[in-house]
């Protein structure tokens, strides 16, 4: 009359493994998503620390402003060798020697410098080949 069934059919046993992998892909996915937002995360405090630095750097060296209408470059190892800012250790393991951060100074407001400051952070791996370049450098 009644059957005595054990386990599952080869149907459900299928349904259930499509299941784990259409979730596994979604998380994989967000996953991957999560890291790489972290890793631009990482590059945008570089631009703020570069733009604080030459920001100090500036307040000890008032001669170094860039005359009115000029511009001038700061680079990231000039800051480095004066103590200007710490080591950055590139998520990707890439080298960024080659940032910079460009000031420029279009008026002063009376006894105000204003500056413009444009942080270009520029990662490479070892064979060169860009890893990291801020839009607009």
């Amino acid at each position: 009359m009644f059957m005595n069934r054990k386990g599952f059919t080869l149907v459900e046993l299928l349904g259930v493994i499509i299941t784990i992998a259409i979730l596994s892909t979604v998380a994989v996915i967000s996953v991957n998503y999560v890291v790489q937002n972290g890793k631009k995360g990482v590059y945008q405090n570089l631009e703020n620390t570069l733009k604080g630095a030459v920001e100090n750097y500036l307040i000890d060296n008032s001669s170094k402003v860039p005359n009115i209408g000029g511009n001038k470059n700061i680079t990231y190892e000039y800051l480095l060798e004066n103590n200007y800012i710490d080591e950055f250790d590139d998520p990707n393991g890439g080298n960024c020697s080659s940032s910079y951060v460009n000031i420029s100074r279009s008026n002063d407001n009376g006894v105000n410098y204003d500056l413009i400051y444009k942080s270009c952070v520029i990662c490479k791996d070892k064979d060169n080949n860009i890893i990291y370049k801020t839009n607009g450098c």
